[in-house]
């Protein structure tokens, strides 16, 4: 199993723990990370193994048709955000080409797994009540810092805006996390696909020898209570509306 950009080790030590028979493989391009889990590795006494190289080229490093799983775990959105692909960041052929790769070195009944963030479909518009004084100066920084796409939004008075439920979405991920993470945050588009653009864009990709078994999206736990404090989301009609779904998770096979 590969566990693509595996950052700490915590998958990796599940995969050890729920899965001992499994050699489970974190492959990551930077060095720096290779040596910091290597070093936990050791200190840890940890049956898995780590490999730098490239998500986009996995079968440089590994044999095609002896991995059976490949998971990306919070990982494509990285990929998309910060990989130029023909020169440009943001661009689904990242995407693709991440998929493709690990679609390369799986073995008949091998299967992808994602766990990513998710658009919401339709984009309809929403209302976002800030609850604190500092929420609308956030947004105002936020509208001009995003580097995935143009935040418009309407202010509607001194502490309610109006925007699209996408753009609404990205921009509440990151008032989320806080002063800490803003600098990391701005330069990341979590949600890159609706659903069903998703499950498209996956056949189109794999072709037919891909078979989604697995497509389900969900509010990921904790942004409900992390923002309650802060805002409160209206539809158009002012009636209030829960956060929509933030996380995809997909499972894909290779058929023989």
């Amino acid at each position: 199993m590969l566990d693509i950009g595996p950052g700490g080790g915590v998958l990796l030590d599940l995969l050890e723990e729920k899965l001992p028979d499994v050699k489970a493989v974190g492959i990551d391009i930077s060095a720096n990370v290779i040596e910091a889990l290597t070093r936990k590795k050791h200190a840890e006494a940890r049956g898995w193994e780590v490999l730098q190289g490239d998500a986009l080229a996995l079968k440089d490093y590994v044999e095609a048709g002896s991995v059976d799983t490949v998971i990306f775990s919070s990982i494509l959105h990285e990929l998309y955000s910060y990989v130029p692909y023909n020169g440009a960041r943001f661009n689904r052929e990242t995407v693709a080409a991440a998929l493709r790769s690990a679609f390369d070195v799986l073995s008949a009944g091998g299967r992808i797994i994602i766990r990513d963030g998710i658009m919401t479909e339709p984009d309809a518009r929403r209302v976002i009540r800030f609850l604190q004084n500092d929420g609308p100066a956030w947004l105002a920084r936020y509208s001009r810092d995003f580097a995935g796409r143009k935040i418009v939004y309407e202010q509607l008075n001194d502490a309610e805006v109006s925007l699209p439920v996408n753009d609404a979405m990205e921009f509440l991920y990151t008032y989320t996390w806080g002063e800490e993470a803003y600098v990391h945050e701005v330069q990341e588009q979590f949600g890159y696909f609706t659903p069903s653009a998703y499950e498209r864009f996956i056949r189109e990709t794999l072709g037919e020898k891909a078979e989604i078994v697995v497509m389900r999206h969900y509010l990921q736990e904790g942004y409900t209570e992390a923002l309650a404090d802060k805002v409160a989301l209206f539809d158009e009609q002012g009636r209030p509306v829960p956060l929509p779904d933030s996380t995809c998770f997909i499972v894909i096979e290779r058929r023989a």
